[in-house]
């Protein structure tokens, strides 16, 4: 009998999760892209991970030429910083940090004019393991450049809704 109260109970608290609208980051309606047709220009991880996201965005067709949407990846860069040393004086921590500076334009109109993502991450150091620290620190960066994708996804399309709200309809 407890078990099946359990049950319920997970069960009704899943049913009033989902009643209430929640939705996880990246989910739900207001995270796809409005605009149909996208170009991303610059070169880089982060503009590889960029079109990589927009692939998979339903009904956004990226394209090489001018598109609805433009985002340019201006530059990126990644840095390292001592975070905690041991009582030898070894470094036992890292912090890791990714940048990503970007505009977007819509419709030959400017939506993000020189923004920057920063995202940093931790990084356990071993001394005795510089091959492992160095693979950990690799997909670190990946992660916070697919991340960084994801933020721009949703900072260009947070400034497109923005605008078009701000836009009075015009009466016929």
């Amino acid at each position: 009998m407890p078990l099946r109260l359990k049950t319920l109970f997970l069960l009704g608290l899943c049913l009033s999760l989902m009643a209430c609208g929640f939705h996880l980051r990246g989910q739900g309606a207001n995270s796809q892209l409005i605009f149909k047709t996208v170009q991303v220009t610059g070169g880089g991880a982060a503009a590889q991970e960029l079109r990589k996201a927009l692939v998979l965005q339903p009904g956004v067709q990226l394209v090489d030429k001018a598109g609805e949407a433009q985002i340019n990846i201006i530059r990126e860069g990644s840095d390292k910083q001592i975070l905690s040393v041991n009582s030898a004086g070894q470094v036992v921590q890292y912090r890791v940090f990714y940048r990503v500076h970007f505009n977007a334009t819509a419709h030959g109109e400017t939506l993000l004019e020189d923004s920057t993502i920063s995202l940093s991450r931790t990084l356990q150091w071993d001394e005795n393991v510089l091959l492992a620290n160095e693979n950990e620190e690799g997909k670190l960066i990946s992660e916070m450049q697919r991340d960084s994708s994801q933020q721009i996804i949703r900072r260009v399309n947070a400034a497109a809704r923005q605008r078009a709200a701000s836009v009075p309809a015009t009466a016929p």
